[in-house]
């Protein structure tokens, strides 16, 4: 008669962390304006780079400009969090093989790309809230065969509305 007793007893104990929630995604929506002062890039930072995001789960469309001197770059992707679909981009620089998902309350962007030459790179961004006001981007990337990685912290503030 004691199982049944202790199990009465400890079951209103349970009550409080099956009522707890997950926690809620971040939404990621909004016009970002990169920080050059706040990142940390192992590259050249571009003269200026806008982020726009429009996050609609499981939908999420991205459109960033990014301006290097007198050239300006675009890229858009409309993409699914889900982390099956993958979305395959080709330009003449390169194929990327994309997959979007969230893990806890990030948001990873996994790209294969690959070169016209056969040369193969992983870049796996990171998009993290710091604030309500502050985008993180942390990107590893990674060329396929050992011959390097790089992590590159990219910061964005929310342009206001």
């Amino acid at each position: 008669m004691k199982g049944p007793l202790v199990v009465f007893l400890l079951w209103p104990l349970a009550l409080p962390v099956a009522a707890q929630a997950p926690k809620a995604r971040p939404n990621l929506s909004g016009t970002w304006v990169f920080s050059a002062q706040k990142s940390s890039l192992k590259m050249p930072a571009p003269t200026s780079m806008t982020l726009e995001i429009a996050q609609n789960d499981p939908q999420i469309n991205f459109a960033r400009s990014q301006v290097y001197g007198d050239r300006t770059f675009d890229w858009k992707l409309e993409a699914v969090t889900d982390g099956q679909k993958e979305v395959v981009q080709k330009s003449p620089d390169y194929t990327a093989n994309i997959r979007v998902y969230w893990d806890g309350e990030s948001l990873v962007l996994d790209q294969k790309i690959t070169a016209p030459d056969g040369t193969q790179a992983n870049d796996l961004v990171t998009y993290s809230l710091v604030d309500g006001n502050t985008l993180q981007a942390v990107e590893r990337q990674t060329t396929v065969g050992g011959k390097g990685s790089t992590t590159n912290k990219w910061v964005y503030e929310k342009r206001a509305q």
